[in-house]
């Protein structure tokens, strides 16, 4: 369209549709372009017939299986960290309108229905505006709304998408300055070019709060050469699906320092014609980004395990052979405690190498294991593991004497901040485990500690001297009055956690109330619509009734009359059943409440120890 567009700069008038008719403005458009303008025309035409073709998405009709594996997926990672059950979200990001209503349309039809919502610069479609007066109800006269329709409106739509949709398809609006760390499954159905906007999409979900690992699924057209170099790239090079430091803004700066990444890649779409140009201008491309990258990765993760505390280094999870979050460093020294007799270990990598089974009665292969994800040429070893279990298993059971161990921190190459001012003191610690059950079965760790001056150590300084190497002391018994103070510490302990619970079932109960009385609303709502619809219909037949002109026209409308009677008696009785569905509803939400409030609870001293910090 080079030619068509910019060549003519004053108006043409209507005329022929023959091309020669441009030949008048020879000096606005050279002859030699005339042919040229009537190729392109024909071409232009070959597409829109082309498009008018397409009767069948094969793309969007993939989005279904492809949100089933990504769900799936989801599942897995769930099962593999041994966290609570994950919910069933996911946010798919489009670069169109009209590609989000094709897909809304789409999803609409399967077993999301009702469950899929928008999102988009406007938020102007009936859905929106719905949930928003809703949103604008339950909110009134509280801080909750800020006055700003287009705050008030995110705000809505990001609530909505936490307690009642499954899917939310977004444009590009979405991808700022929206948190959704209670979804863990971004579907990219348009990949931008621009990793930096990935990251957004993916930094959506991907922040403080996720309890669980981030699936991304991409769509790709596998057939097209330059699609796959461009994810290759995104894949490989930026580590955009596979961990913090492939994301981080060191290596995306590699970008912003010589190498326009988006713009290059325009280019190669727009110049290269064949497979072996494309390939050629990738490679161009990977040469110069790979230095660059390899550099940012490398300086940042110095800069992360150098400069800062112990636990900003675990929350960032980051993907690296040295180094494991906090819950799998402790399997993996478990696991090296009690299998020294049967295994040989590789601290480097997190691997050992099972020479025999230590639990006859469990089927369990001898050979190399490592921890760690990726993992090719061993088997995984990871909390869901057979053997990991019977581990975790053996190690509950022991039971350990009262001793002292004293902490090395001055050796460590750890930075924890808050064990600092604990330097060359000592005192008592306590450990004990907490279990509440009623729908459901809660477990607490509880560490209570205390200085030989008097000073109460908090929970977090208590679990973070077991982060540092330490050494056994002979036994030591442990003082009475030691014993009452640290069980006081832990009666405290016991009822702070019984008060968060007693708090999170009642946002639970207020939740699913509210969710009962929308869904309750919904409903005599939309039966009360079909009952008033029926008796205007009723209203009309009647009149049409007494002004028939003759008996067999009385007759027959007689005879709708009472069709039209028989179908709003069913209604009532719909509207009936309808409200008799939401007492049974509401009887059974109270029935779980007040088995939630039949509360057991048990507790048991796991170690009591004399602590000392060097």
């Amino acid at each position: 369209m080079r030619f068509l567009k910019g060549k003519i700069s004053r108006r043409i008038q209507p005329g022929p549709s023959d091309l020669s008719c441009f030949r008048t403005y020879v000096p606005l458009v050279p002859p030699g372009e005339i042919d040229e303008m009537r190729q392109e025309m024909t071409r232009l035409r070959e597409f829109h017939a082309l498009a008018k073709s397409i009767v069948k998405n094969s793309k969007g009709e993939v989005l279904l299986a492809a949100l089933r594996r990504g769900f799936a997926a989801s599942v897995e990672a769930q099962k593999n960290e041994g966290a609570a059950t994950i919910q069933q979200k996911a946010i798919i990001f489009t670069e169109s309108r009209r590609t989000q209503e094709y897909l809304f349309r789409i999803l609409e039809t399967t077993e999301f229905a009702g469950r899929v919502m928008l999102f988009n610069g406007s938020n102007n479609d009936p859905k929106s505006r719905e949930i928003y007066r809703h949103w604008l109800e339950k909110h009134a006269g509280t801080d909750r709304i800020s006055g700003s329709p287009s705050a008030d409106m995110r705000a809505a739509l990001v609530d909505h998408f936490r307690d009642e949709a499954a899917l939310m398809i977004a444009t590009e609006a979405a991808a700022e300055g929206m948190n959704l760390q209670f979804c863990n499954l971004v579907v990219n159905y348009d990949l931008p070019w621009n990793p930096q906007r990935i990251e957004q999409r993916i930094g959506r979900c991907h922040r403080y709060g996720q309890k669980f690992d981030v699936v991304v699924v991409n769509f790709l057209n596998k057939n097209n050469a330059a699609d796959q170099r461009v994810y290759e790239l995104l894949d490989e090079k930026f580590r955009l699906f596979s961990g913090v430091f492939g994301a981080s803004d060191e290596v995306l700066g590699a970008m912003e320092s010589g190498v326009d990444f988006e713009k290059r890649i325009a280019t190669i779409y727009q110049k290269c014609r064949t497979s072996e140009q494309i390939q050629f201008e990738f490679d161009q491309l990977q040469q110069e980004l790979e230095i660059k990258i390899a550099e940012g990765q490398r300086d940042a993760r110095e800069k992360l395990l150098d400069n800062f505390d112990q636990e900003v280094v675990e929350k960032v999870r980051i993907q690296s052979h040295d180094f494991l979050d906090r819950f799998n460093e402790r399997l993996w020294l478990l696991t090296r405690y009690l299998l020294a007799p049967y295994a040989r270990f590789e601290d480097g990598n997190y691997s050992f190498m099972l020479e025999r089974n230590p639990f006859p009665g469990e089927t369990i292969h001898p050979g190399p294991y490592r921890m760690g994800k990726n993992v090719e040429d061993a088997n995984t070893y990871r909390v869901g593991h057979p053997l990991a279990r019977r581990v975790l298993e053996r190690g509950m059971a022991l039971r350990v004497a009262p001793g002292e161990v004293v902490f090395d921190y001055s050796n460590s190459s750890k930075n924890i901040a808050i064990l600092e001012p604990l330097v060359n003191q000592s005192g008592w610690l306590c450990c004990s485990h907490f279990s509440v059950s009623a729908l459901e079965l809660e477990d607490h760790l509880i560490f209570t500690g205390i200085t030989d001056t008097g000073e109460t150590l908090d929970e977090a300084q208590c679990r973070r001297l077991f982060d540092l190497p330490g050494k056994e002391q002979s036994g030591t018994d442990v003082p009475d009055t030691i014993k009452t103070v640290l069980e006081e510490a832990a009666a405290r302990r016991r009822q702070g956690l019984l008060d968060e619970l007693e708090a999170k079932n009642g946002h639970w109960f207020d939740t699913e109330m509210d969710k009962l009385d929308r869904w309750a609303e919904d409903r005599r709502a939309g039966l009360k619509t079909d009952l008033e619809e029926l008796d205007q219909e009723i209203k009309e037949t009647k009149k049409a009734a007494r002004l028939a002109p003759n008996l067999p026209e009385k007759l027959e409308r007689q005879k709708e009359l009472r069709k039209l009677e028989i179908k709003r008696d069913e209604a009532w009785r719909s509207y009936d059943e309808a409200s008799r569905e939401i007492d049974r509803q509401k009887d059974a939400l109270l029935d779980e409440v007040s088995r939630r409030l039949e509360q057991k609870t048990e507790q048991e001293t796991l170690f009591t120890l004399r602590w000392g910090l060097v």
